[in-house]
């Protein structure tokens, strides 16, 4: 039996190559294309990110100006200074058209400068804007019986109420609609409203007008607290003392009565 020849000492020994058809890859070119991959992927979520940020700042931003344009108006509005009041709510228009708040403060800054037909059309298209409220309702029919339409203005006062009942500038205007129908008892019942939300000092013609509406319905008791209240607030009011006078008389009267009954 032969045995197995070894080579010489001095010779290597000769091994057969293992995956000797595979090339030689660099290893940077090994993970160029995941690389390159991943670098597409980043840029993409950043640049997405980056327009969400500047979408976001930019509302932010825009909504800040329109803001800002507001403040001064309504500042303006306050200081009676319709001009400059305008002036920074059509500035807030430029900036935001769609916005129904800004187009109604155009509205009222036009109403006060006695541009009735123009603030109509900027209350219209701040109802068209989705802008339909109380507030809204009642300026329509300031500016409708400004302009000779009361039955037009007597719907709008009437809606707002339906959305705020406590509206006592609503009431009012409704109060002085009725006497001019010849509906004192609807007057009474509107103006006595009204006059829950004013103190005397800041309307006394609705005070002044109430008690007479009440002395016309010979409601002698409501209009003496009424006319207490005139009195008190403009010593000196000659008409306001005799009719207190005379609803005190009847009052006394209609106890006199109710006593020998």
């Amino acid at each position: 039996m032969e045995e197995p020849k070894t080579p010489p000492a001095d010779e290597p020994v000769k091994t057969e190559a293992v995956g000797s058809d595979i090339p030689d890859i660099p290893e940077d070119e090994l993970h160029e294309g995941p690389r390159k991959w991943w670098t597409r992927q980043n840029a993409l979520f950043v640049g997405f990110f980056a327009l969400v940020i500047l979408s976001v700042a930019g509302f932010y931003i825009q909504r800040g100006i329109v803001q800002g344009y507001e403040h001064r108006g309504d500042r303006y509005l306050d200081q009676k200074d319709y001009d400059r009041a305008l002036k920074y709510f059509l500035k807030a228009a430029r900036h935001d058209p769609q916005n129904p708040r800004v187009v109604f403060s155009v509205g009222k800054a036009l109403l006060a400068l006695g541009r009735d037909h123009e603030a109509l059309q900027a209350f219209r298209s701040s109802f068209r804007l989705g802008g339909a409220n109380a507030e809204l309702y009642l300026y329509m029919g300031f500016v409708e019986n400004r302009i000779g339409r009361p039955y037009q203005a007597e719907l709008f006062f009437t809606h707002a109420l339906k959305i705020d009942r406590k509206l006592f500038a609503a009431h009012r205007e409704l109060g002085m609609l009725r006497l001019k129908e010849s509906d004192p008892a609807g007057a009474e019942s509107h103006l006595s409203q009204a006059q829950k939300g004013y103190a005397f000092d800041k309307d006394p013609e609705l005070y002044r007008i109430l008690a007479e509406t009440r002395m016309r319905l010979l409601l002698y008791e409501p209009a003496a607290e009424t006319l207490t209240v005139v009195v008190k607030g403009s010593p000196g009011d000659a008409k306001a003392e005799e009719a207190l006078r005379k609803a005190r008389r009847e009052i006394e009267l209609e106890d006199l009565y109710r006593r020998i009954r």
